[in-house]
């Protein structure tokens, strides 16, 4: 059930992501582009993440306070961080279009 959720949220995410880049950009040459860029950095990225995991557990599995806790420490701090760039997309996005009319 935790990995149906799992692949659901991350369907759901991966679509949103698409949607606002493609929204976000100027012309289908621009589209393409950034989409492009959007799934190789997404397949990069499953080949480093484990890895940079990994590696994380290993520095805090020492830990006397949260034994191979950073991993996750990391996940969430950067999670956190990003929550803004969908709201920044959207307020660009507006702004576009703002200029769009008036022109």
């Amino acid at each position: 059930i935790v990995y149906l959720a799992s692949r659901v949220g991350n369907a759901l995410g991966d679509t949103a992501c698409a949607t606002l880049v493609a929204r976000a950009s100027d012309g289908s040459e621009a589209r393409a582009r950034n989409l492009g860029a959007i799934y190789s950095v997404r397949a990069g990225a499953r080949i480093v993440t484990p890895l940079l995991g990994a590696w994380l557990f290993e520095l805090s599995r020492r830990s006397k306070a949260f034994p191979g806790a950073l991993p996750y420490f990391i996940c969430s701090a950067l999670t956190a961080a990003l929550i803004p760039v969908p709201l920044a997309l959207k307020s660009f996005e507006d702004r576009r279009n703002k200029k769009a009319q008036q022109d």
